[in-house]
């Protein structure tokens, strides 16, 4: 099993709301103690008295924030895997509620360009918690200007878009659907923002440059997360502060030198601007940090910045951060897209809980999703046939180096060092002699026809693997692992070599599964491993097999797992197996519970830190088996305690 998940650290709703007055705008309000978040378009409004008489528009947004320090920690930890072998959903949960619900609508995810605080709000009605130099964020402040904030550039929040973190748009057609989302670039550009890079700003020239560019604007962000962004205004030619004046300007090449002058102003983020070349400085502006605090500038993963007019007309996309990667980690606006935020149609309201609900499975998260799924064939070792492809016809052995209860590596023995190759032979014999060696076609880790030895590699530390084929006709082998035929590492018992056959019937295999190891209750704080034992339903032993103290479980090649809890039958996680119709390819992140399998049968691993405490939960499976995947009828039970 691969999934964690992480709980926001933040959220709040922001509104521009009238309060129930229908005059006063509630603006100032915060809900950032709110055990729900809100967002609506209200279109048509009729206010009350003079000063605010007419129809006008009422908007609602919601802000959530992640700690990505856990998420780096993990990684670093081995917890999960790199960028890449992993994706990210943000998940919300509907609230019901007993106002109206819009339906049909979409929602925007979108990067925060800018920090913000949560506050202690609780009023989402009236509006009536203000934060106006206090705490907390709102429509018009990102937080207490005592603490550091000021107002957003645009009211109702600022929000980034680059190809890096492109807004991601959510349909909804009932109202009452929870929200998913795969933001995987975005969280992995978080991550990355705190790698410290120094940013060659380049350009080039491009001719004249539109007079719409009144507004525009980019944000530079140091390694500590101190962000400046710049606005460009046409009605002026001084550069200061956070402003690039351009009035009269109409090429890149002086736009790039305002740029260099304000990003060199001590008072910001202590930037240094030089040309990278005197002579045609439209090559370039290196920007770089100094050496007080500030490490480096961490945006340079940003590419090409689409630097947009008040009208959405492009001004400039030749400007490039070389160098860096990343983003900061501002957290998220989720809102209304612009079609539904706009026009003569109200959707008024879609509620998500917040982090301070009292239901632990509907708070807002990132949730974490990877394949863990180990196909081991050590206990189903099968002869090359025709009826199979080549890639079916290969076996997939593991090796394990378990040290004092750990896996390590096997010193200067992994796969990718060129002083000691870890390989992998068949024997005839349990003697382990060099003569006894079985000939291999080539496939797999074999890459000449008749070579003894299979080249290994590494899965991760401690674990190895390799494959091969086999066409020899004994009726058992031994496998073993060592280096250079000097160094054994491990010897296998006898096993099975099994003959792929064809049936002049259409199978349909029922099976009864239990848990070995099941254990009435876990501790919140333990990573249980379950282990399946699976036999046929109709299975009829002959008397060697009722004679055998052991009998092997059957191994179910594509097994996933369900957990509910019992209670209220609410579904904790539910089946992993993608959105296609057959089992997804190892490795993919949609199978993110699908079970492994070694010579003891199916297993997997579950982070009881995922459940409630107090509570029984159920573990169900379903197998795919003749082109369907089938639930098993078994429910196993179980109580997660503190």
């Amino acid at each position: 099993m691969g999934i964690k998940r992480y709980i926001a650290t933040a959220d709040n709703t922001i509104t521009n709301a009238f309060q129930i007055d229908l005059q006063t705008r509630g603006t100032g309000s915060n809900m950032g103690a709110a055990d729900v978040l809100d967002t609506f378009y209200i279109y048509g409004q009729v206010c009350a008295g003079t000063a605010s008489s007419g129809n006008t528009s009422e908007k609602s947004r919601i802000l959530v924030q992640f700690d990505t320090d856990k998420l780096n920690e993990d990684r670093t930890n081995g917890l999960i895997p790199a960028s890449g072998n992993i994706s990210w959903y943000l998940n919300m949960y509907n609230a019901p509620h007993t106002f109206t619900l819009p339906k049909d609508f979409n929602m925007v995810v979108k990067v925060c360009s800018g920090s913000w605080q949560e506050g202690y709000g609780l009023d989402v009605d009236n509006y009536t918690n203000q934060t106006y130099e206090g705490t907390g964020s709102n429509w018009i402040y990102k937080g207490a200007s005592g603490d550091g904030y000021s107002t957003w550039l645009t009211e109702g929040g600022d929000f980034a878009e680059s190809h890096l973190s492109p807004a991601y748009t959510v349909s909804f057609v009932d109202g009452t659907e929870d929200l998913s989302v795969d933001i995987s670039n975005i969280v992995e550009d978080w991550m990355a923002g705190g790698v410290a890079a120094a940013a060659n700003l380049q350009a080039s020239e491009t001719g004249t440059i539109p007079d719409d560019y009144h507004g525009a604007q980019f944000t530079l962000t140091d390694s500590q997360g101190t962000s400046i962004t710049y606005v460009f205004d046409k009605n002026t030619t001084t550069s200061a502060g956070s402003t690039i004046g351009v009035s009269g300007l109409n090429t890149v090449t002086k736009i790039i030198h305002k740029i260099r002058d304000v990003a060199n102003d001590t008072t910001q983020l202590r930037m240094t601007a030089t040309d990278s070349a005197a002579a045609t400085p439209q090559n370039g502006v290196d920007l770089t940090m100094d050496d007080i605090g500030l490490a480096g500038n961490n945006n340079g993963g940003l590419g090409v910045l689409d630097i947009t007019g008040s009208s959405g007309d492009q001004l400039y996309s030749q400007l490039q951060f070389q160098g860096g990667t990343g983003i900061p980690n501002y957290g998220l606006g989720v809102f209304m897209s612009s079609s539904f935020e706009t026009g003569s149609h109200s959707y008024y309201t879609k509620k998500f809980f917040a982090r301070s609900s009292e239901y632990f499975f509907l708070r807002p998260n990132i949730e974490a999703r990877w394949d863990t799924t180990t196909k081991d064939n050590s206990a189903n070792l099968m002869r090359s046939s025709s009826l199979a492809t080549g890639d079916d016809n290969l076996n997939v052995l593991y090796l394990y180096n378990y040290v004092k209860g750990k896996l390590q590596n096997i010193p200067d023995s992994t796969a990718n060092s060129n002083s000691k190759v870890l390989h992998f032979s068949l024997y005839s014999g349990s003697t382990g002699n060099i003569y006894d060696k079985l000939p291999l076609p080539k496939g797999g880790g074999v890459t000449t026809a008749g070579f003894h030895n299979v080249t290994g590699g590494i899965v991760s530390e401690g674990i190895y693997t390799a494959s091969f084929a086999t066409t020899h006709s004994v009726d058992s082998v031994y496998a073993a692992w060592h280096f250079n035929d000097l160094i054994s590492y491990h010897t296998s018992s006898e096993v099975t070599l099994n003959t792929l056959a064809a049936s002049n019937f259409n199978p349909d295999p029922d099976y009864v599964t239990t848990i070995d190891n099941l254990k009435a209750a876990y501790s919140q704080k333990e990573e249980a491993r379950f282990r399946l034992f699976v036999r046929s339903k109709n299975w009829d032993p002959n008397n060697y097999t009722v004679m055998q103290s052991t009998q092997n479980s059957e191994v179910v090649e594509d097994a996933y797992f369900s957990l509910h809890r019992i209670v209220d039958e609410y579904e904790v996680i539910p089946y992993g197996t993608g959105s296609a119709i057959s089992p997804q390819q190892t490795g993919s992140a949609d199978s993110y519970t699908r079970l492994s399998y070694d010579i003891s049968g199916n297993y997997f691993d579950l982070e009881m830190g995922l459940l409630q405490a107090g509570y029984e939960y159920g573990l169900k499976f379903a197998y795919y088996s003749n082109g369907s995947y089938r639930e098993q009828e078994e429910v196993f039970t179980f109580k997660v305690e503190e």
